[in-house]
């Protein structure tokens, strides 16, 4: 039923009293009146939309051209564009043939409510396009990020003999977003000045915003220089620019200097200049900048105050980021994400679950990023539970099939070390970008499983799915184990052909896979090759070297480092006395630890100090070891006293053992190795009694040795083997060749060392405890299934016990062959029947 209102605007069009335009214009009125509301229909009956369409269509081809711009102006007013596209069908099906006005303003109705592809159709078909009509189709392109049609579509204008005006230079910058598009940005910036728009404030805001995205940020503050007048947006644009180039400093200056020129900052000037406090972990700073905020009004605004949530967020003081969250009046989706999002970064992840809990209590719909941020809180493995409830909650909502918060849900399982769950999320996406294969074969790296993390990697290649940096990163720490050197080198081969080879993290995880697979050579010929060089470079060629048994190269790159204007950082130091200690240079040690901070600025911590420790203690100086520990300025660790007590099996010192143990205990009661090692240490002393109580300690306490186990790869296949392993398929072989070993090498004059078999039992029995261990039945069956004089290389979780030791030189100079072991500590390249480490490990 038509309402009162509008049978009586018709009446009176009827009665001559009032025109058509009048009677259009109230009846636009009143829907601009009900849209302002947000609502179509009210209690007298009037439904806006409605009732103006049936009266133009019961005028027909009446209403004019004015009528119809007022009225699609409202519908851009209204961003309703089913009602838009009628009154377009009314124009069309009446035959009236749209001028510029309402052309221009179709176009604006299609862009701004997102029929982009429609808006084209348009501007194509129209032949009498003007300055407007250019730049609505390019502002509308570039609202929604269609940058490239945006530039295409400005050079297309100038082609046409169209001079640009403000309101395009303001469009075609802002589409100029990324390095890529400096130089076209720049060539812009020259016909602004031709234009005689270069001391425009808004062109030269815009300018400022477009070099700060295309990475010039010299070239944005030049432009701001060069300003005749600024305004705020002015100086919030420079402000931002150096913050989001990592110039939190830079950008701090600005906003002082703003403040002392007396122009008041708007809400962004102040998410800005707390972007840059967060960034820099500047909390003092960012203190003021609140008290500023509080007093200029800004407290109550949903932006200000999320970007306050996150600035006390980055800097760690997540108690302030409460409170500013609490004293938001209204708290939208992204606050909600920003708090729970704060909270997991801190560690807190019972909080974070409790917010998000605390959402949905408010009944604030979670949306995509609320999703992914509360599923990476949950990412660790006492988050499993939790996590699987909100993975629950993804699929009730709908959106677990969007792509990053699949992406989400895998890191979240892959954290949590459920790489099952995992990986059939994984399987299941309908839809895959190189994040989430990315993040499958991270999740298989970090736990270690070598084989999964290489085979998900081939499938992305047979997928068509081009990896990045990162997933060679990801695929190269799972590759950086002797038993995968072959599959490092045909990831190594891939990473060439893609170019990212010349890529510096990509260099940096090449050396690094290198040296831990123990192919030294290979190490040093990509990191030799490197065009640029950084710190992580340095640290990895020295550490590798290092960890390898080369203490003297390692020495001897640090030195070089430091001739290329390379500043050392902790990490260098630790890498640097690491040397030291597996070449057992203690005064140098010293001298190295004494000249940290003097020389490099650089604060000794805890593995700078156990580093010395275990130099002191494997040279024998156990004592000068013990005082290190008590008298450094640092609490003593659990690593440094177990450093201590692992030096203590050197010269079975019990008295010394005994009381880094009992430190040990003190700081980690449920350490396995502590208790181990004191066992060998009285065991070797023949305190057979003493090594029993520790053995029966350990079982009422529930823990559990990590049993040894030795790992090699043949043939693309790796095999697993323990102590007195019977499961491989070889294993009688593996044994025959054991044992012709053994009689050689006793034929060599080699003596089983017993002293560390933990039970008091006859000889005989004592050396049958040594002579099947994990490392050499890898080793034995090395020798049956390569080729002759190929090297063997094999790794342990746990150190090498001195018999296996010394059995496997032997093997390599009875064989002829090099074998490369890998234990938990360091590597050993056996040759010739001598070894790296030099005995000293």
């Amino acid at each position: 039923m038509m309402s009162l209102l509008s049978r009586m605007v018709i009446n009176k069009c009827k009665s001559g009293s009032g025109s058509i335009n009048t009677s259009v214009s109230l009846l636009i009125q009143r829907w601009n009146l009900v849209n302002k509301t947000l609502i179509h229909t009210n209690n007298d009956g009037w439904n806006g939309p409605t009732d103006v369409l049936q009266y133009l269509y019961q005028r027909g081809p009446l209403i004019d051209s004015l009528d119809y711009v007022k009225l699609l102006q409202s519908c851009v007013k209204a961003k309703d564009l089913v009602v838009g596209r009628q009154v377009h069908n009314h124009i069309l099906r009446h035959g009236v043939r749209p001028n510029v006005y309402i052309t221009n303003t179709l176009l604006k109705l299609y862009t701004h409510c997102g029929d982009v592809a429609e808006a084209r159709h348009i501007f194509n078909d129209f032949s009498n396009k003007t300055i407007v009509s250019w730049n609505v189709m390019i502002a509308g392109y570039v609202h929604h990020g269609h940058t490239q049609e945006a530039l295409t579509l400005f050079s297309n204008m100038q082609q046409e003999g169209l001079a640009p005006d403000k309101i395009t230079f303001i469009s075609v910058l802002t589409a100029c977003s990324n390095s890529a598009t400096l130089k076209l940005g720049r060539e812009i910036h020259a016909r602004v000045i031709e234009a005689g728009l270069a001391f425009d404030t808004d062109v030269g805001n815009a300018l400022i915003r477009m070099y700060a995205k295309c990475g010039s940020i010299r070239d944005a503050r030049q432009v701001f220089d060069e300003m005749v007048s600024r305004d705020v947006v002015s100086w919030a644009s420079l402000i931002g620019a150096y913050a989001e180039s990592g110039c939190g400093d830079k950008s701090l200056e600005i906003y002082q200097k703003m403040l002392q020129e007396g122009v008041q900052p708007s809400g962004i000037t102040y998410m800005n200049a707390l972007n840059a406090c967060g960034s820099l972990k500047a909390l003092k700073q960012g203190k003021e900048v609140h008290v500023h905020i509080v007093s200029s009004g800004f407290q109550s605004d949903v932006r200000v105050g999320t970007a306050l949530i996150k600035m006390y967020s980055k800097c760690g003081a997540i108690k302030f980021a409460r409170q500013a969250f609490e004293n938001l009046l209204h708290r939208d989706v992204i606050a909600w994400n920003t708090m729970i999002g704060g909270l997991g970064e801190n560690g807190q992840w019972n909080e974070a679950y409790e917010t998000f809990c605390k959402m949905l209590q408010s009944g604030i719909v979670p949306d995509r990023t609320t999703y992914t941020t509360i599923l990476n809180a949950c990412a660790r493995p006492a988050g499993l539970a939790r996590a699987k409830e909100i993975h629950a909650r993804a699929v009730e909502a709908g959106i677990v099939s969007d792509v990053r918060v699949g992406n989400a849900i895998i890191n979240m399982y892959s954290k949590a070390g459920n790489l099952k769950d995992a990986r059939q999320v994984f399987d299941k996406m309908l839809k895959r970008d190189v994040v989430s294969w990315t993040t499958m074969i991270g999740g298989y790296a970090e736990w270690k499983q070598v084989v999964e993390s290489f085979t998900t990697f081939k499938q992305m290649l047979q997928e068509g799915m081009v990896p990045n940096k990162v997933t060679y990163m990801c695929v190269l720490k799972a590759c950086a184990s002797p038993v995968a050197l072959e599959w490092g080198k045909e990831i190594h081969g891939q990473a060439v052909k893609s170019g990212l080879v010349a890529d510096l993290t990509v260099s940096n995880a090449l050396v690094n896979m290198y040296f831990k697979c123990g192919s030294i050579g290979d190490a040093c010929q990509v990191f030799d090759n490197m065009t640029a060089r950084d710190v992580i470079s340095w640290n990895a060629m020295i550490g590798g070297l290092a960890q390898n048994g080369r203490g003297l190269e390692a020495l001897q790159r640090f030195k070089e480092m430091k001739s290329e204007g390379i500043r050392p950082d902790a990490a260098t130091f630790v890498s640097v006395l690491s040397a030291c200690r597996h070449a057992g240079l203690v005064e140098e040690g010293r001298r190295q630890l004494s000249s940290m901070y003097n020389d490099s600025g650089v604060v000794p911590t805890e593995k700078h100090y156990s580093c010395m420790v275990d130099i002191l203690g494997r040279a024998g100086r156990l004592k000068e070891a013990e005082d290190v520990i008590l008298t450094m300025p640092l609490r003593p660790s659990a690593s440094m006293w177990g450093a201590l007590l692992a030096a203590c099996r050197i010269t079975c010192n019990v008295d010394v053992a005994e009381r880094a143990a009992d430190h040990c205990l003190k700081l980690e009661p449920q350490n396995a190795g502590v208790y181990v090692s004191l066992s060998d240490i009285y065991a070797a002393a023949g305190m057979w009694d003493d090594a029993a109580k520790v053995r029966r300690l350990m079982k009422g306490k529930g823990i559990e040795k990590e049993p040894g186990r030795s790992w090699i790869e043949v043939n693309g296949t790796i095999h697993s083997f323990i102590a007195k392993d019977q499961s491989h398929p070889r294993a009688p072989e593996i044994y025959a060749e054991l044992e012709v070993l053994m009689k050689k090498m006793e034929s060599l004059g080699y003596v089983p060392d017993t002293r560390f078999v933990m039970h008091d039992v006859d000889d005989q029995e004592r050396e049958q405890a040594v002579r099947h261990h994990s490392e050499k039945l890898a080793i034995a069956y090395g020798l049956i299934s390569t080729p002759a004089g190929t090297p063997i290389r094999i790794s342990k979780n746990l150190r090498v016990c001195h018999d296996c030791h010394t059995a496997t030189k032997l093997i390599s100079k009875i064989v002829g062959r090099e074998i490369i072991a890998r234990d938990s500590n360091r590597f050993h390249h056996f040759r010739d029947g001598l070894c790296s480490c030099g005995d000293y490990w």
